[in-house]
């Protein structure tokens, strides 16, 4: 009868030259350097987390945010927004917060605004946590107490005051022109509170007191501030005063009459009197 056993005096045969043996696994790939750079930054990614201050005040958008990635504050100049924030809606779509902070005191838009984005439970990705504090935290004065008195590790400890201050106003503009939407387009008067100082002011507020970044370090060791950043949304152009002033898009002049006792403006020369050939207010307002 034929054994079905192999025979004791046959030399066993080794694997084919390139075949895999049976026995023992094939090593892993190692991963080269590229690739192991691409997984750190991945990870720095995941770890990384942004809180947004956003404040909305008179027609105006004011927004701050702290990324935890680089250290940095990053601000948006005021910006005009519907009562829809279709703006703000960018804002969040594009930087994707972790938590959004704003003052306790807000608009009814605002507010309804707020509510349908906490109410996003599906919500991809995660929805942001909503934090309210309280609206003297977000005043003018305490505000720029707060960003001209902040320890910052990009300015020298041998700097005085009046330097600092001179520093910091050539980066953060604290008292800005800006054109109030409607009628009154065309004379540009000081915002009397900017949202843009007031939300640094509400996100410094904030990282002092959830300590971001330094939870287990000591009182004394206050959240790292590398820099400040002016950031505008992808597709979205920022014009500043001055640029706006000398291209002379709308340009107000005084006219005075003998029949009124206030003095009127009319439209001197600019692009909107030069393409305007409306018969009627209406007309104008859609031009």
């Amino acid at each position: 009868m034929a054994s079905l056993g192999a025979n004791p005096r046959r030399t066993p045969q080794g694997p084919r030259p390139g075949a895999a043996s049976s026995g023992f696994p094939s090593p892993a790939p190692v991963p080269g350097p590229r690739e192991a750079e691409e997984e750190e930054v991945e990870e720095e990614e995941e770890l990384a987390e942004i809180h947004l201050c956003v404040l909305w005040n008179s027609g105006y958008l004011g927004i701050a945010y702290y990324d935890t990635s680089d250290s940095t504050i990053h601000f948006m100049p005021d910006a005009p927004d519907h009562e829809s924030l279709k703006l703000l809606q960018r804002v969040l779509d594009e930087i994707n917060p972790q938590s959004v902070v704003t003052s306790a005191k807000q608009d009814e838009n605002m507010t309804r605004f707020l509510g349908k984005l906490a109410s996003q439970e599906h919500r991809e990705p995660k929805r942001p946590e909503i934090i309210f504090l309280p609206s003297v935290d977000f005043g003018l004065e305490i505000s720029k107490q707060r960003l001209l008195s902040g320890n910052y590790s990009f300015i020298p400890d041998a700097m005085t005051a009046t330097e600092k201050i001179l520093f910091l106003s050539s980066i953060i503009p604290f008292d800005c022109l800006l054109t109030p939407p409607g009628d009154l387009r065309f004379t540009p008067i000081p915002l009397l509170i900017p949202s843009q100082v007031r939300a640094l002011g509400g996100l410094l507020k904030f990282l002092g007191r959830r300590r971001i970044g330094v939870e287990l370090e000591d009182y004394n060791v206050s959240v790292p501030i590398l820099g400040f950043k002016k950031f505008m949304l992808t597709h979205l152009v920022n014009i500043d005063q001055d640029t706006y002033s000398v291209l002379q898009i709308f340009k107000s002049e005084s006219h005075p009459s003998v029949y009124k006792v206030a003095s009127g403006l009319k439209e001197g020369l600019s692009l909107f009197g030069i393409l305007n050939r409306c018969h009627c207010k209406w007309g104008e307002k859609l031009l």
